[in-house]
């Protein structure tokens, strides 16, 4: 009986933070059937190059607590994909995140570098390059995994906790470390 009480409790709260963030970001999210968001979301916009960020979760959809999502660009999020708590999405360009796609706990994507070519001018002041991430189908992310710039994760791919992706993810590749590299295929035998 107490879990059959917690579930309720759990899926109202889900309701309620979903109805509250849906009017609280109005203009900036934009949701379809099913879709949610859990408590303590945040949302932190930058104005680039006069762009505004906009967030679209698709059917089924979730974006679990304590997710931050930061920039002036475009994230979209697939149908039945989430993403995990205390996750960072930093997005001035665009992050495309595709169907059934598990994002644990901790991860960090993000589509922006700060430059630092020009030894003469500080850093904070040299601006930004950014280059859109691309996240296929039915890819699973491992706790404390950090997408950067540029990247396409194909899809059935599995990146292991923990790994730093600084290039392209083939389809089906099991990729772990720092920077990640392809510890083997979903389809060869151990």
């Amino acid at each position: 009986m107490i879990y059959v009480v917690q579930k309720y409790r759990q899926k109202i709260s889900k309701r309620f933070y979903t109805i509250y963030y849906r009017l609280k970001f109005l203009g900036i999210i934009k949701f379809e059937n099913k879709s949610s968001i859990e408590k303590r979301f945040s949302i932190k916009t930058f104005n680039f190059k006069n762009s505004k960020l906009k967030v679209y979760l698709k059917k089924g959809s979730c974006i679990q607590h304590d997710v931050i999502i930061q920039g002036s660009g475009k994230l979209e999020v697939g149908e039945n994909s989430f993403i995990g708590s205390f996750s960072t999405i930093g997005v001035n360009s665009k992050i495309v995140i595709g169907k059934n796609v598990m994002i644990a706990q901790n991860v960090s994507i993000r589509d922006t570098d700060h430059r630092f070519d020009d030894l003469t001018i500080p850093m904070i002041q040299q601006g930004i390059v950014t280059g859109n991430v691309i996240i296929e189908n039915n890819v699973w992310i491992g706790y404390g995994a950090v997408i950067t710039k540029g990247v396409t994760v194909r899809q059935g791919s599995i990146i292991a906790a923990n790994a730093v992706v600084t290039k392209d993810v083939p389809e089906n590749a099991i990729m772990g470390g720092v920077p990640a590299r392809i510890l083997k295929y979903r389809n060869e035998q151990n």
